[in-house]
């Protein structure tokens, strides 16, 4: 695993499953990182709990107008060097199902609170200067899926957020990137597969020409954005899908 080096507090997102707990897991080999994760989940990550550098917050965010209020009490006197954002929610239906009450779910949650997040991060208050942001994406956001439009509209709009914000927060060296993962192999990918039937989890995997991603892929590509070692990449979007997006 790559580590992020010297003692950074770095704020970790969707930290229960998928990539935001593989890349919790991955921080925590420095015990110089506090990592401070936020999900709803307690018991996905109990196993981590007695790590003293990583502490857990319980928190939905969908609850968006109280984010302020949370980071007031738990961040008072905390200011961060690195901040994640992996919490997503994904829905595949067809547009003819889709409403604006749906469309506003997805949006809730993978770009209104990532908006809230950085608003709050980008006081001085709460982040120091060289800090790095970086928001998860996806493939989807530039190349589109069938059935996700919700899902894909929400990954495309982060995209546009981090090209405005590296720009807005250059002048305190700060950097904002996006990864876009493919798909990659998580209790989500999995539940997904047992959906659907064998053709058709041939045909997904056929897509990715060096296969399934795994969560140690996209998290050591999460902790180079957040070292040192990417002080000069900003405003980027970095796609990690094992081919999936040049055929």
């Amino acid at each position: 695993m790559l580590e992020v080096e010297s003692k950074k507090n770095i704020l970790v997102t969707g930290a229960t499953s998928g990539i935001g707990k593989g890349l919790v897991i991955s921080l925590l080999q420095d015990p110089e990182n506090i990592v401070y994760g936020i999900g709803r989940d307690e018991e996905k990550i109990s196993g981590l709990l007695d790590k003293q550098n990583f502490k857990f917050i319980a928190y939905d965010l969908t609850d968006i107008n109280s984010i302020e209020n949370m980071f007031r009490d738990k961040f008072e006197n905390v200011k961060f060097d690195g901040f994640v954002h992996c919490a997503g929610m994904e829905e595949t239906i067809p547009i003819t199902l889709y409403s604006p009450e749906k469309v506003l779910q997805i949006f809730q949650i993978n770009v209104f609170s990532a908006i809230e997040l950085l608003r709050l991060l980008s006081k001085k208050k709460y982040s120091e200067n060289n800090a790095s942001f970086v928001l998860l994406s996806s493939v989807m956001g530039e190349l589109g899926q069938a059935g996700k439009v919700g899902y894909c509209a929400s990954k495309a709009a982060l995209l546009g957020v981090v090209k405005s914000l590296a720009l807005e927060l250059a002048k305190r060296e700060i950097r904002v990137n996006a990864v876009s993962p493919g798909i990659v192999n998580t209790p989500l990918t999995s539940q997904l597969f047992q959906q659907l039937d064998a053709k058709n989890v041939d045909r997904i995997k056929d897509m990715h020409p060096m296969g399934i991603g795994k969560v140690d892929d996209v998290a050591d590509l999460l902790c180079f954005l957040l070292s040192e070692k990417a002080r000069w990449i900003t405003g980027q979007n970095l796609k990690i899908d094992g081919g999936y997006s040049v055929q």
